[in-house]
């Protein structure tokens, strides 16, 4: 079949042909005609497409009208049957049945603990109550024999037994260690303060050399546990420089400082760079305690020992780890001329040990000047004393 000049009117059929491409929509228009031709072969010729889709709408809402009153029928008896369940009302229902037997379930349990009623569970618990706590009940009996003090045996009897047992081991102790502890004591407690006053004399300086560098922070540690953990608290004061490396202080004011082995100095001195994150550790020590080989000075690599009492040496040791920190940052370790920097901290010793001799020197004669002081003052009381006698000599009588 050819058909030419065919004209076709309707939308669907031009949206269809237009969205496909030219060289095709001959196949398609040929495939379109053969569906839309057994279609009308399955219907049957002369039905009219239009009564079949009224026919169609009918059907449908015959079909939904039906299935609403069917579901609102079963709506309707499954509200009654719910009705008829659980409505108080209705002796029948559900509800009033478990109403019934909830108020004889709460009479009962009432009954039950209504100390009132005799047999009661209150009342037997009251009676038994009774018969512990009461008078000459067994509680007051057992708590009688537990607490007295004479009973053989008893609790108190006992633990009076432990006391005085604990106290006189604690007298025998006292008496023995009396002679000991007594100075032991009183000198430990004086070394705690003596301590603790020579911590806040080196913060001080420390802040004092950090106000002349500028640019530095100070901060007290030797209260707070550092990163080692189980309360380490090695490091007591830490200077942050400006370039936020970190110099650790430790103050010592004690006779005599260990230098080597696992409990001297030095070894303490790396616990405090480890404990407070520091690039260098200083020991100031208030007292001639290192070893001869130190001297009022000593350097070992970015631990540095001072002995200092007015903070010069705390601001020469602080120095000198800025500068081994500095050189550390550049690399330049290997470049330092070993030899001259031990001259120049044999210098320093030799300049602190005369300053220390005069220092010396200068105490003693502020003694003496104060000393000559005071003798020239009571010089001057007499002096003043005779001329007052003698004025009162010569003078003529009134």
């Amino acid at each position: 079949m050819v058909i030419d000049h065919l004209v076709v009117a309707d939308r669907d059929v031009l949206t269809l042909v237009e969205g496909v491409p030219e060289d095709e929509r001959v196949d398609v228009v040929a495939r379109a005609l053969s569906v839309g031709a057994r279609g009308l072969i399955t219907m049957g010729l002369g039905i009219d497409v239009a009564a079949v889709d009224t026919r169609v709408r009918q059907t449908l809402v015959s079909v939904a009208d039906e299935a609403e009153r069917r579901i609102a029928s079963l709506l309707d008896a499954a509200q009654q049957a719910l009705t008829r369940q659980f409505d108080p009302e209705q002796r029948t229902s559900l509800m009033a049945k478990a109403m019934a037997e909830f108020a004889s379930l709460q009479q009962d349990l009432l009954g039950r603990l209504d100390p009132a009623v005799e047999g009661s569970a209150a009342t037997a618990f009251l009676a038994r109550l009774a018969e512990l706590l009461g008078h000459d009940g067994d509680l007051e009996q057992r708590l009688a024999e537990a607490l007295d003090p004479d009973a053989d045996g008893s609790a108190l009897n006992r633990v009076s037994a432990s006391i005085d047992r604990r106290f006189a081991e604690l007298r025998d102790v006292i008496v023995h260690r009396r002679g000991v502890d007594e100075g032991t004591s009183a000198e430990a407690a004086r070394g705690t303060a003596h301590g603790i006053a020579f911590e806040d004399r080196v913060e001080a300086w420390a802040r004092a050399w950090a106000n002349r560098v500028g640019g530095c922070v100070v901060e007290r540690t030797g209260l707070v546990a550092g990163s080692l953990g189980g309360g380490a608290k090695v490091g007591d004061v830490v200077v942050i420089l400006p370039n936020d490396a970190r110099i650790v202080i430790e103050a010592k004011n004690q006779a005599t400082i260990g230098l080597g082995g696992k409990d001297g100095i030095l070894k303490e001195l790396d616990r405090a760079l480890a404990n407070r994150h520091a690039e260098a550790a200083v020991c100031i020590s208030g007292r001639d305690a290192y070893p001869a080989e130190v001297g009022a000075l000593g350097l070992y690599g970015n631990r540095i020992l001072a002995v200092d009492d007015d903070g010069t040496m705390t601001g020469v040791a602080l120095t000198l780890a800025q500068a081994a920190i500095a050189a550390a940052a550049k690399g330049s370790i290997d470049d330092i001329d070993t030899v001259a920097v031990s001259d120049e901290v044999s210098s320093i010793r030799k300049l602190a040990d005369q300053l220390r001799s005069a220092r010396a020197v200068l105490t003693g004669v502020r003694k003496s000047v104060d000393g000559l002081g005071d003798t020239l003052g009571e010089l001057r009381a007499d002096l003043l004393d005779r001329a007052s006698a003698i004025e009162r000599a010569v003078r003529p009588p009134a």
